[in-house]
């Protein structure tokens, strides 16, 4: 993208309003207002309530419906859950190869497959409950609002009432004005792009000074402003981080996603940790010098527990499970760690011993 062109898009973005020409008409989709929304809202709800009144499935039961008939399946869920995980762990791992162009490119296209995959399945499947309660009262919410932000060149509202509204006879105009407007976004990987350019920049710079960014208010900005927005502030953190990446990689969408990624990882394993040493303070003192706090879990508490070890505490605990399984009951000082830990104090003792009598 060059300079001009992201300049251009700047000026869009920060105008806030949707330019449509549609045949012979020219209109502008404003922005609706906060109360505009709430009633917005209002209709959705109310329409979800009159649909499944008369009988009409939710998006779950239509979902259940289609998989007891055979035309979708349990298998496709896990399928698309775990192609998400897929896709999560080859972009965590993105950067082991910053140095490494080939494997690089190779893991890049990968991710590339997946997302695609995990797009079909996910079209697909909302293709099949396009009929839902909840896909019909989206469609009420959207009409009701195209009805009150469509506006002509002048600033005018193109449809003068509610009532003119609903008399439109021309529904897929409404339903194409529906479709610019809900469905048709800005690329992310175009609004990144432009959130780090130093046009960009500049202007989010001297708007965090001087407390104007763009031409509307921030109740009424657009998806494009409000996605702009939160890239601004992410760039702030990765320029602003402790552990700043190379340019090479702020400047890749992919690369920068899998330093998020660790991130957050780190971030986790810190809070884990802390949470982890004020445990240990509000249950007293350790016992017999060794490291370790019991506490009461269920299944779920007990993963996040073990998750809060380290990999040395893991690596103990999967051995003593293991013994445990082969074993059954086995008594503390037969534990594998505990022989180890037995074995260590012998041969410091004895060094001890060889030291002193050295020494006289």
């Amino acid at each position: 993208m060059e300079h001009a062109d992201i300049e251009r898009l700047v000026d869009i973005i920060s105008w806030g309003k949707t330019l449509v020409r549609d045949s012979s008409v020219r209109l502008i989709l404003r922005n609706p207002t906060p109360e505009e929304k709430a009633r917005a809202a209002l209709i959705y709800t109310q329409a979800l309530i009159t649909a499944t009144s008369i009988g009409v499935m939710t998006e779950a039961e239509t979902l259940a419906s289609l998989i007891e008939f055979d035309q979708w399946s349990e298998k496709k869920e896990q399928e698309i859950e775990g192609i998400k995980t897929d896709i999560n762990t080859i972009r965590r791992g993105l950067l082991d190869f910053l140095f490494q162009r080939d494997r690089l490119e190779k893991a890049r296209s990968l991710l590339r497959s997946a997302e695609k995959a995990l797009t079909e399945r996910l079209t697909a499947r909302q293709e099949l409950v396009r009929t839902s309660a909840e896909s019909q009262a989206l469609l009420e919410q959207q009409r009701y609002l195209i009805g009150l932000v469509a506006e002509t060149e002048d600033g005018q509202p193109y449809w003068s009432s509610r009532e003119v509204f609903g008399e439109e006879t021309d529904t897929d105009f409404v339903q194409r004005l529906c479709q610019v407007f809900f469905e048709t976004s800005i690329p992310t990987a175009t609004i990144r792009k432009v959130a780090r350019s130093g046009i960009w920049r500049a202007k989010w710079g001297a708007a965090k000074q001087l407390g104007h960014l763009f031409d509307n208010e921030m109740p009424e900005w657009s998806q494009a402003q409000c996605d702009l927005v939160h890239w601004s502030i992410a760039y702030d953190n990765v320029y602003e981080a402790h552990e700043r990446p190379s340019e090479d990689v702020v400047e890749d969408d992919d690369l920068l996603d899998s330093w998020f990624l660790r991130q957050h990882e780190k971030i986790e394993a810190r809070t884990n940790k802390a949470a982890g040493e004020s445990q240990l303070k509000g249950k007293g003192s350790k016992k017999g010098g060794r490291d370790e706090q019991f506490v009461m879990a269920d299944e779920q508490g007990a993963k996040k527990i073990y998750d809060m070890n380290d990999p040395m505490a893991r690596a103990k605990i999967r051995a003593r499970q293991k013994v445990l399984n082969e074993q059954g009951a086995v008594k503390e000082q037969h534990m594998p760690d505990s022989q180890r830990e037995m074995k260590e104090q012998l041969a410091e003792m004895q060094r001890k011993h060889v030291k002193s009598i050295s020494s006289r």
